[in-house]
C-alpha cells in the first residue's frame, strides 16, 4: 500500500505564490500590456481580443460605469474605432502590476499616446487604466477595467 499526501488550499493554507511565482506572473501581464500599447498593431480586433468575453465583464471610466458586459463595449469600440486610422504614438509611462494569485492580477498604468483620424487629424490621447486580468483557457484576459482618457 502507498499512501498518498494530497495538498489543498484551506483557511490554514492559503496558498501563498512564492516571490519567483509572482515576479513570473508579473512580467508576462507587464509584457501583455506593453505589447497591447504597441501603435503598431493596436486596432479593434487586438483591443477588443485582450478583454474577456465572459459574464463579469465591466468597464467604468470618467466617473461611472460605462459597460456591464462585452457585448456593448465591443460595439462602442468597434464604433470608435471607425473614425481612427492608425495610432503613431504609444508609450507606457509606467506600471504597476500586482499579483492576486496564479490566474489574477491587476495593472495599473499610465500612457502616452496619439492617433491619427479619418479626417486626417491627430488627436492626442494620454490616460491611466487600471485593469484586472484572469487566465482563462491558459490566456490572460482583461474581466474589469477602469481608466481615463485625456484627449486633445
Amino acid at each position: 500500500m502507498i499512501p498518498v499526501i494530497t495538498t489543498s488550499c484551506s483557511t490554514h493554507n492559503t496558498c501563498e505564490l512564492t516571490d519567483d511565482q509572482k515576479k513570473k506572473i508579473a512580467n508576462e501581464i507587464e509584457t501583455i500590456v506593453k505589447n497591447f500599447f504597441n501603435p503598431n498593431t493596436l486596432t479593434y480586433e487586438t483591443h477588443t481580443g485582450l478583454r474577456a468575453n465572459k459574464e463579469g465583464y465591466v468597464m467604468g471610466g470618467d466617473g461611472k460605469i460605462l459597460f456591464t458586459d462585452y457585448s456593448t463595449y465591443n460595439e462602442s469600440v468597434r464604433s470608435g474605432f471607425s473614425g481612427i486610422q492608425r495610432f503613431t504614438e504609444f508609450e507606457t509611462a509606467s506600471i504597476y502590476v500586482y499579483v492576486l494569485s496564479k490566474d489574477a492580477a491587476t495593472c495599473t498604468t499610465e500612457f502616452k499616446s496619439k492617433f491619427l483620424t479619418t479626417a486626417g487629424d491627430t488627436v492626442i490621447n494620454n490616460g491611466c487604466y487600471t485593469f484586472v486580468f484572469k487566465k482563462f483557457d491558459n490566456a490572460w484576459k482583461i474581466i474589469q477595467e477602469n481608466g481615463a482618457h485625456l484627449r486633445k
